[in-house]
């Protein structure tokens, strides 16, 4: 995933289980964290359901999140990684993961006059 420093980007996905249904129940919890490495302790940004920074739609069953301008304004240009979790009755699943590369901006936030 690529995303300009600075930018928005908004995001959704479903919860799918081995046989390709949607999960419709929602977890007591989910979270969306980012990175410098997977051996950090400390995320960079993190996004979750129990800071409302993910909703749940249940009538189209999309959980929807979004990086914000201040979520990447301080990050270096390069690669970060990133995965999806979710808490439920004591199971830790990770359910997605990959790479998040910050690409170099023209306008800066300061610009933006």
């Amino acid at each position: 995933m690529n995303l300009i420093r600075g930018d928005t980007l908004n995001l959704k996905f479903k919860r799918i289980d081995r046989n390709g249904e949607v999960i419709k129940e929602k977890p007591e919890k989910l979270f969306f964290t980012v990175k410098n490495s997977y051996y950090d302790k400390n995320y960079l940004f993190q996004k979750s359901l129990e800071k409302n920074t993910i909703s749940y739609d249940e009538n189209d069953n999309y959980y929807r999140f979004t990086i914000e301008p201040e979520d990447t304004n301080t990050l270096v240009f390069g690669k970060y990684v990133y995965d999806i979790e979710v808490v439920n009755l004591g199971t830790v699943k990770t359910i997605a993961k990959g790479t998040l590369e910050i690409e170099e901006e023209v306008t800066f936030a300061e610009n933006e006059v």
